[in-house]
């Protein structure tokens, strides 16, 4: 009988509920995949890219924001980001130690290192890798709220050497040049251009 229940609670739960990053899902999305048309929360980023914020995220109660990175046209997602605010680098670093710990946990077989230190010798970046994916750790001074505050971030993406990573690249620079193409027509089908 309690085989049965925990049978019947497992199959129960969402599938959200038991993603894994290793499949490439994080925070309620899944890379590779394409963001529904967005709201009215979307930068274009210096590299054209868009960056949205996620309007319906799974997520722990103390992550504040997840944003999504994506192609500008077909918004393909290719970069996972979950942060949260602090007032103190010590509440930012307590949550990062937390969550390395978490994180070192549930997913023991990635390689944990490539380490990034501050000026001072102290880590405020390290990553976990499994090919085809990263999930990389960072703490930030940041402009948050109109005040100087401490940013720790979570982002899943794949590695830099990987083919998934390459074939989202090559779809993001494709992307980008035929709205870069068709921007110009634009411009030139709505401009008085006589004796130019």
């Amino acid at each position: 009988m309690p085989i049965r229940l925990l049978l019947c609670c497992l199959l129960a739960l969402p599938a959200v509920a038991v993603a894994d990053a290793g499949q490439g899902q994080f925070m309620g999305y899944q890379l590779g995949t394409r963001y529904p048309a967005p709201g009215s929360n979307v930068e274009v980023m210096t590299t054209g890219n868009l960056l949205i914020a996620a309007e319906n995220p799974t997520k722990p109660a103390d992550i504040a924001q997840v944003s999504l990175i994506a192609t500008p046209e077909s918004r393909t997602i290719g970069g996972i980001i979950a942060a949260s605010w602090y007032a103190t680098e010590a509440e930012a670093r307590e949550v990062a130690r937390r969550y390395a710990e978490l994180l070192r946990a549930k997913y023991g077989d990635w390689a944990l290192g490539r380490e990034v230190m501050d000026a001072s010798s102290r880590v405020v970046e390290v990553n976990f890798d499994k090919a085809p994916h990263s999930l990389q750790l960072r703490l930030v001074r940041d402009e948050h709220d109109g005040g100087d505050m401490w940013r720790f971030s979570m982002s899943l993406g794949w590695t830099g050497e990987s083919n998934e990573w390459r074939a989202w690249q090559d779809m993001a620079a494709t992307e980008h040049a035929s709205a870069k193409a068709t921007e110009r027509e634009r411009l030139l089908n709505e401009a008085d251009i006589r004796g130019l």
